[in-house]
């Protein structure tokens, strides 16, 4: 088996062994993709659209949102594991290893690193992971709020209706 083969497959059971303990805690099975694409087109409403939506409608897309977040919260948490596990692969690998070349320790590191197929492989797996988890950070307390946001507005309706 190649190198770059074992990181991937060593990422692959570091997930299942953390998706079996998620499904401990009651959590459903990880899907990648979100179930209901009517969660984007709620979060891309204007004001006045929202302020037009019925109490229902404003409580279906509290909870939608509410799910998408969740979803991305969840999501970040993967790629924060990943991180992390790619991070410790790479230190430990590399001890020692990054004193035989010259520079800051830094590029002494990634020296090291590049030295062999499978921590180049576990370092692309760190940096993809990283820019994932990037972009999902602060996006699932903004869509909360968002939530939050279609809540209100149904109490709002409420109030005015009840």
């Amino acid at each position: 088996m190649e190198k770059q083969d074992l990181a991937r497959e060593r990422l692959a059971k570091l997930d299942s062994v953390l998706d079996e303990y998620e499904s401990t805690l009651g959590l459903p099975q990880f899907n990648n993709e979100f179930h209901d694409d009517s969660a984007k087109q709620y979060l891309q409403l204007t004001r006045g659209q929202i302020e037009k939506l019925t109490p229902e409608q404003c409580g279906e897309a509290a909870l939608l949102i509410s799910s998408l977040a969740f979803h991305i919260q969840r999501s970040y948490n993967r790629e924060v594991a990943r991180i992390n596990w790619a991070d410790r692969i790479l230190k430990s690998t590399v001890a020692g290893k990054e004193q035989s070349y010259r520079g800051s320790w830094e590029s002494q590191f990634n020296q090291a690193v590049k030295e062999d197929g499978y921590t180049t492989k576990i370092a692309d797996i760190k940096r993809y992971a990283q820019q994932r988890a990037d972009r999902l950070t602060y996006l699932s307390s903004s869509m909360k709020n968002m939530s939050d946001v279609f809540l209100n507005v149904q109490r709002s309706k409420g109030l005015k209706n009840g």
